[in-house]
């Protein structure tokens, strides 16, 4: 099986982006993890985060999704 971590975000001037990432389980394991850490901590001030782990043939195994509110 060929597994996957991804991160979706949406950024504080509105744009959005992702990094995915492909391999092991135990390499996309770690790496989902390693983007929750990043998305929990948000040094880049994103207002949304959506991180997922999972296989290509069977799909999303867990997410975790990381919300914060506008400035006012």
């Amino acid at each position: 099986m060929l597994y996957y971590a991804v991160n979706y975000n949406i950024k504080s001037n509105g744009t959005s982006g992702h990094v995915e990432k492909f391999g092991t389980e135990t390499d996309m394991l770690y790496q989902y993890y390693l983007f929750c850490a990043n998305a929990a901590k948000n040094t880049d001030g994103d207002l949304f985060d959506s991180v997922e782990f999972g296989t290509i043939e069977g799909g999303k195994l867990k997410r975790e999704v990381f919300e914060r509110r506008a400035a006012v």
